[in-house]
Order: structure tokens, then C-alpha cells, then sequence
């Protein structure tokens, strides 16, 4: 019998519009191009325009697009190891001060000179406060105080409504809601889906904690919410250890912070984790960490290190303000606790204002104000 022949995939509009642009230029065709999709997830049929162009063509293909219909793991598993997700954060500081005209100074002049002019530094301690309450999304920048804080939270909601429900099906929008604002709100704090799950009961939703778990997840692959694990050097995790959550953007938390939770110390801290997460992006998992001293439970902020590919090598804790004895004496014992079982002879404390250095036994501890430690990467 004769071979049946199969008709080919039809031609998409996808497929038309890469045609002419060969008509147009087609030098590129030989010589290589790249192809830039933004939301490809509208067009019919692009996984497999897009299967066929990266294996047939001499193609680099950017795509961006909401991850209510296009997440990161989809993306792995069409193209099957030949993509690498890049996490488009917030304004860094820097950017943030080239944003609004401010001149920052470069890393290699802050390390030769050690410090800014009296007026300089105030006016960067300035813009560093604003940026704990505006944030470094680039499209709320330019607003006002009220406009921007209904755009951060229309930001939130949409994360919910797209990148949440049309998702999960199983959860409605209004405890999606209080989830995410939850996460938002206990920003630098531990997040326990157990305890959550409690929470949520006790108000009269009806959930699980498999639910919540997902839903959870869902905010951190749309970057609402980041998880901060607790450090380990076994291969399998430890189940009592409670990971700790992070808003994506300090502004956000302030966005959608009642009045009485507006804590300027657990924005500080989650400017330093997204500044951490913009300088380690292309290093293993879980290289950013937070600490507990096995025996003491003393805590520290961030410990910077690959468990399993090398030893640690950064402690870092953050507080607003350690004018105080008590505050100055709990933070210096948590970080020197934390540098004599890791080994780690250098500490830092990150503070709003203050600056300093303690020599001890152990080791040294630098005390930088966040906006120089910032500007020094």
C-alpha cells in the first residue's frame, strides 16, 4: 500500500511575519539573528513556530511574556535545555538614582575614598528612604503618593487574578488575596503554610494546606514572593525548618501595609535580599540562605554560600538602628555566634545610618549603612 503523507503543520502568522523579514534582509538568514517575542502566548500555535525556528535557524529567540500562560518551566520543557530564564527585577538603588537624576557614586571610588561628602551622603541616605517606600518598579516612578500606592496594588491584584487563579482553578480570588497579602505584609518573616492554613480557618476559609502550598508556589514563580531557605548541608531538607518569604520589592510591601505594619526594618531587609538576588543571579540554588547557630538559635539575616559546592563564605544581618546597647549587643553576639561555627573570620551588619568596625577574637565586623553597601556592587 502506498505511504499515507501527512500535510504539514499550516504556516502561522508567526511563521509569515519571520518569511518577510527574510524577503527583507536576507543576510540574516546565513549570518544569524535575533528574534524578540513579547507575549508569544497570544499567538496560535507558538511552540511549535518556535520549536521549529530554534532548531532549523541560525535564531537567538528572546520570548518574555505573563506567566498566567507562559511560565519559566514551560519554556524549559518545550525547548528541553536549550533556554535560560532571565529574572527581571526591580530597579536596583543605582538604577533607581539614574532614574531620578541623582548621581551615585561608582564602586571603585567608594572603595578608594571610603566615604562621600558630608552633602552627598545625606542626599543619598535620602533617596535610600524613598526607595524603601517607592520601590523600583520602573512604571510607579514618576507618580504620586496616592497613585502609586493604587498602582502597586492593581500590580498585586493582577498577579492574583492571572498568574494565580487562571492558573489554579481550585482557589478562589479572595483568599488568593489574603495570601498574597499575607506574604506582602510578613515580608522578612517566616512563612509557616501550616500556620497560614490555621489562620485562614480560623476566619472561616475553607482550604488545605496543599492549597496554600500551591498557591504559595504560584507567587513565587510569578516573582511576587520569594523563599528564603534555611541553611543546610544534608541533601534532603530538613521538614521543622520554616523558609523565610521576601516581598519582591520593598515599595510593594509598603503598597499594601496597613498603616500599623509599616516596619521600615523588614523593607530594609527586603531591599538587601533583592540586592543579594540581583548580584548572585547566575549562581547555583540556594546560594543566599538564612542562619540558625545549632545550639544557641541565634539568627542571622543572610549567609552567602553554596553548602554543597563550597564552604560559606558571607555573613550578613540587617538592622535599621543599633544606637541602642541592647540592639547593638544582640546583633554583634548573633553574628560572632554564626562566625565561630561556620569558620567565617569576616561579618557585616547593614544598618539605615550607622557605620563602624568591631575586631574581635573571631574575626571583624564591618557596620555599613544600606546605601553604600548597596552602591558597592
Amino acid at each position: 500500500m502506498p505511504r499515507k503523507e501527512v500535510d504539514p503543520a499550516p504556516p502561522t502568522l508567526l511563521d509569515d511575519v519571520v518569511e518577510e523579514y527574510w524577503r527583507q534582509v536576507p543576510e540574516a538568514r546565513s549570518e544569524g539573528a535575533y528574534l524578540f517575542l513579547d507575549e508569544v502566548q497570544e499567538a496560535e500555535n507558538w511552540q511549535g513556530f518556535c520549536q521549529r525556528i530554534a532548531e532549523h535557524e541560525r535564531i537567538t529567540l528572546v520570548i518574555t511574556g505573563s506567566s498566567s500562560k507562559l511560565s519559566a518551566d514551560e519554556i524549559a520543557s518545550t525547548f528541553r535545555g536549550r533556554s535560560m530564564e532571565h529574572r527581571m527585577s526591580p530597579l536596583s538603588f543605582r538604577e533607581y538614582c539614574m532614574f531620578h537624576g541623582i548621581e551615585a557614586p561608582q564602586p571603585e571610588e567608594l572603595r578608594a575614598s571610603g566615604d562621600v561628602s558630608p552633602q552627598k551622603r545625606t542626599e543619598l541616605e535620602a533617596a535610600f528612604d524613598r526607595y524603601l517606600i517607592e520601590g523600583g518598579f520602573p512604571g510607579v516612578q514618576k507618580l504620586s503618593h496616592g497613585q502609586r500606592i493604587l498602582m502597586l496594588q492593581s500590580y498585586m491584584r493582577d498577579v492574583v487574578a492571572r498568574d494565580v487563579v487562571e492558573r489554579y482553578r481550585r482557589i478562589d480570588i479572595d483568599l488568593a488575596n489574603q495570601v498574597a497579602l499575607f506574604g506582602l505584609r510578613n515580608t522578612g518573616c517566616e512563612l509557616s503554610v501550616n500556620n497560614l492554613v490555621t489562620s485562614l480557618r480560623s476566619v472561616g476559609y475553607r482550604t488545605s494546606w496543599g492549597t496554600i502550598n500551591e498557591v504559595v508556589r504560584l507567587f513565587c514563580q510569578a516573582h511576587l514572593l520569594e523563599l528564603l531557605p534555611e541553611y543546610a548541608v544534608s541533601l534532603s531538607p530538613d521538614s521543622t525548618a520554616t523558609n523565610k518569604v521576601y516581598a519582591v520589592d520593598s515599595g510593594m510591601a509598603y503598597a499594601v501595609s496597613r498603616a500599623n505594619q509599616q516596619d521600615v526594618g523588614k523593607r530594609l531587609e527586603t531591599a538587601v535580599h533583592g540586592e543579594l538576588l540581583r548580584r548572585l543571579a547566575l549562581s547555583r540554588v540556594d546560594t543566599v540562605t538564612s542562619y540558625t547557630e545549632p545550639r544557641t538559635k541565634k539568627k542571622v539575616d543572610f549567609l552567602i554560600g553554596d553548602a554543597l559546592g563550597s564552604d560559606p563564605y558571607a555573613l550578613l544581618q540587617v538592622t535599621v538602628d543599633m544606637t541602642a546597647d541592647k540592639t547593638r549587643q544582640r546583633e554583634l553576639d548573633s553574628l560572632k555566634q554564626a562566625m565561630s561555627v561556620t569558620g567565617i573570620h569576616e561579618g557585616t551588619i547593614i544598618t539605615l545610618r550607622e557605620s563602624g568596625h568591631v575586631e574581635d577574637s573571631l574575626g571583624a565586623i564591618e557596620i555599613v549603612p544600606a546605601w553604600k553597601w548597596v552602591l558597592l556592587s
